[in-house]
Order: structure tokens, then sequence, then C-alpha cells
């Protein structure tokens, strides 16, 4: 019987061009399908990363504010509240700080308190309205100005029982003092109503009554000031100790480059006064919490910008009405917005943001068209200042 062989083209067939394009059609579109789902995922995880990114850090950057304005005046603020708006002198290694020679470095070059860059005068807290730019937002932001001691002593001034000599203080008693202290020595009685200058000192040694001095921050004199020319009225009184962990807080802070928040060391206590607190900071503003008829109740927020009393040039006159004004001054309520990184392919923020709209005194800022792609957030928070709050 013969076998009838099978066609060869008919036992070699395979696929067709046209089921060749339908396969490769359908596989296209499930990579740009599957593409897709990635693309949007990403997107969406970007967004959250970003987004809580910026919680994280207004949240840990208005953590910080808070602890370093609770404390402020802590070490003078109660005892020595005579001493409100002192013109602060301080050396370092014989070399004068404060009132400083030249401006601060960025984002605080412009801060000017006391109508000349690079001086100081002495206050629990202050705030600079729009004396700072940061870079990325272009728009005026407020400076915080913060003074605190961190001796740990409470609130103690030391009076003088002798005048003072050009490297030792003689006082009452000289149990809250140890070697490497600072020391701030005030005036308690100025001259014709007006607040007589405070020195910066440090301590070597005590014994007995005598406090030595000596160290980086010792001088007998600092630009026009000098330590013998201190009247018997004077004070001393303990700011911490800069060899420890626990030196005065003397900051500036404010929003710089970068969206980012920093502070500065007025005196200097460190090796790089100027720091970094958190990122994504796009501008900060401050309220004043005033409490006028010292009842123990915030009376009225005052804006600084906007106010003709709580002016930074009232604040520091340097005389008896502006220190009734700074310890008036109960709580203030900080306000930050944060913005992301990376923008959006699209708008993603309304055309303004509002802080303090409870408070009555609103402050807003308009998003350009370029700035709204971005993400944004604002934090508030109202800050007692302990110390001020148990003033008479």
């Amino acid at each position: 019987m013969l076998l009838r062989a099978r066609p060869l083209r008919a036992a070699q067939r395979g696929m067709t061009l046209i089921e060749l394009l339908v396969a490769m059609l359908i596989s296209l579109l499930l990579s740009l399908a599957i593409f897709g789902v990635l693309a949007v995922s990403e997107g969406l995880k970007r967004t959250t990363t970003s987004v809580n990114d910026i919680d994280q850090a207004g949240n840990y950057a208005m953590y910080t504010i808070d602890k370093w304005v609770r404390s402020a005046g802590s070490g003078f603020a109660q005892s020595a509240a005579y001493a409100f708006g002192c013109t602060v002198y301080a050396s370092q290694a014989g070399t004068q700080i404060l009132p400083a020679a030249s401006a601060a470095p960025a984002p605080f070059d412009a801060i000017n308190t006391t109508g000349t860059v690079g001086a100081f005068k002495l206050a629990p807290i202050l705030i600079a309205p729009g004396q700072t730019t940061p870079a990325v937002s272009g728009a005026a932001s407020d400076a915080l100005i913060v003074m605190a001691g961190n001796a740990g002593y409470g609130e103690s001034a030391v009076d003088f029982s002798d005048m003072s000599a050009a490297a030792a203080l003689t006082l009452t008693n000289t149990v809250s003092f140890k070697a490497d202290d600072i020391v701030l020595v005030a005036n308690t009685q100025g001259a014709a109503g007006t607040l007589s200058p405070c020195m910066v000192q440090q301590v070597s040694a005590v014994a007995g009554k005598t406090v030595s001095l000596g160290g980086t921050y010792a001088s007998a004199t600092i630009g026009t000031q000098s330590l013998t020319a201190m009247p018997l009225e004077s004070t001393a009184i303990n700011l911490g100790n800069v060899v420890g962990n626990n030196p005065p807080n003397f900051l500036m802070v404010g929003v710089g480059a970068d969206n980012t928040l920093f502070s500065y060391d007025l005196l200097q206590t460190t090796a790089t006064p100027l720091l970094p607190i958190a990122t994504g900071v796009f501008e900060m503003h401050a309220l004043y919490g005033v409490d006028n008829d010292n009842n123990g109740t915030i009376d009225a927020w005052v804006d600084p910008s906007s106010s003709t009393t709580y002016t930074m040039a009232a604040l520091m006159a340097g005389d008896k009405t502006a220190a009734g004004l700074l310890q008036s001054i109960k709580a203030i309520r900080v306000g930050l917005i944060t913005r992301t990184s990376l923008p959006e392919k699209d708008s993603v923020a309304p055309a303004t943001l509002t802080l303090f709209s409870d408070l009555g005194a609103t402050y807003t800022r308009t998003l350009t068209a370029a700035e709204r792609v971005f993400r944004y957030r604002t934090i508030e928070s109202t800050i007692p200042i302990r110390n001020a709050m148990l003033l008479d």
C-alpha cells in the first residue's frame, strides 16, 4: 500500500503576518498600560513622599522654635527686667562681636533692630518683621530674635557688693557661679530714664565673694564700654556655661536659601554659628501676644509690620517705656509655610495661602502660576513666653 505524502507547506505552516502584527499590538497596549500604571504610581509616591517630608520638616521646625521661645528670657526676665533694652556688648578672644562690626551672614544680613546693623538690645523675644527675603519665596519673611540664659540655677541676679575691678567682680554671694560661666553685667539704674549698656563676661574662678574673670569672653573694655565704669548699683546674671552643654541661647531664626530655616548664634558659642534647622520652609511670619493690663490674659494679637505701638523702634528705644512694652509681650503666634521640593505637572496649590485667619490679623500670600505647581502646607502655633508670664 502506498502512503500519500503530506504537502511540505502544510507541515511547516506558522503565524501569518497579520497574526504577528495583532500580537505585537496587544503586547504594545499591555506595555503602555503597565507603564501608565507605574507612572501614576510613581507620581503618587513622589507626591506622598514630598508632602510627608514637608510635614515632618515643618513640625520639627515648629518644635525647635517652640522650645526656644518658651524659654526666652530665662536667667534675666524675672529678676532683671530692668535690663530689658540694654545694648549688649560682648567680645570673643579680644575681638568685639556685639555690637558687631559687620552684618551677620545671609539670611540675617539685613536684620536691623536698633537702627544700627549688628547692634542688639536685651529682650526675651523680638520679631523682625519682613527683614529676611528667602531666595525661593522672594517675598518678605519675618525673623525671630530670641535671648535666653541656660544656667539652670533659676532666676537670680546677684548684686555688686563693691565696685568692679578690671578682671573681677565682688558680689553679695557667688553660690550660682563656677568656672567658664557666662555672666551678664547690667546696671540697675540708667541715667535720665535711659538704660545703660550691659556687658557679657566669663568666669575663670570663684573664691569667697569674688568672681575672677578670664577666658574667651572676658574683656575689661568692649568698644566704648568699660567694666570698671559699671556702678555699684549693678548686678551679675548667670547665663550658662560655654564649656558644658548649656551655653546661653542668643539666636536669630529665619528662612534663607533653598527653603531652609536657619539659626544664627549671636554670641558665637559654637564653631559654626550659622546652622540649618529644617528644609522645606518657604516663609515664616509671627505676631505678638500682648497683655496690656497684666491680668494674665492676651488682650490683643499684634502684627509688628503694621502696628504703630509695637514697632521695632519703640521696643528698642532703650528707655523705661520700651522696657514696659517688652514686658507686656507674653506670647507669640508663629506661622510657617512649607513647600515641596519637586513641582507637579499641573497647578495643585490654591491661589492664596492664609495665616492667622482666626486672630483677625491675617497674612495672605498670593501664589504665581509658577508657584502653584508645588504643594504647600501651613503650620501655626501659639507659644507662651513662660518667664514673661511670671512678671508682675
